[in-house]
């Protein structure tokens, strides 16, 4: 029976890593595409026709490989929700108001390993917590964030570091918030960020 646990575990543990070199892999790619896009849409040797066709394809290949990071992404964060290896989000982001936000970046850890992520992911993450209650943006972070931490402590056992947030206000030369927070993942299917719960 022990080995039975032990073998299971072990194999979990191997798809973590094989989705996450998948989602990684797309990533990369992804990247390589829209540099490649830039390069192309700046290059004033290449007559504009030409340009302007290998654009648009660019840009239809650049659509399918962002599908696939979402997907990719969403199975990767599927599977952590087993609980057998931690898998969190972590982002930073400038706040002037409710509807003016600029997410700087967004990382995924799994482990101890980063990946950066598209800042969308972000994006679409904030925009959930900003429409939440809350008169200010800041109030609406924490009281986000302090839901969110309750749930970890007990779904995750009180792992503390799993959960944190940083708020700082700025008053000059613009009043704006700067907010760094990180979460478990699967928070990000619990709020329908990606996928459903």
């Amino acid at each position: 029976m022990g080995d039975e646990i032990y073998l299971n575990h072990l194999f979990q543990e191997k798809e973590f890593w094989n989705r996450y070199e998948n989602l990684r892999t797309v990533l990369q790619h992804l990247s390589e595409q829209t540099l490649l896009l830039e390069r192309i849409q700046r290059e004033t040797v290449i007559p504009e026709q030409a340009r302007d066709m290998a654009g648009k394809a660019l840009a239809r290949d650049l659509e399918q490989s962002h599908r696939l990071f979402l997907e990719s992404f969403e199975n990767l964060v599927s599977h952590a929700r087993l609980g057998l290896l931690l898998l969190d989000i972590e982002c930073a982001l400038t706040v002037v108001t409710r509807d003016l936000v600029e997410v700087k970046w967004c990382t995924l850890w799994a482990e101890d390993t980063p990946l950066e992520i598209p800042v969308e992911i972000g994006q679409r993450f904030v925009k959930g917590i900003l429409s939440g209650p809350g008169s200010t943006p800041a109030e609406a972070f924490i009281r986000f964030f302090e839901r969110e931490e309750s749930l970890c402590d007990v779904t995750f056992g009180g792992i503390q570091n799993r959960c944190s947030l940083q708020v700082m206000e700025e008053l000059f030369p613009v009043k704006c918030l700067h907010v760094r927070f990180r979460l478990p993942a699967q928070t990000l299917v619990d709020h329908q960020v990606i996928g459903t719960p």
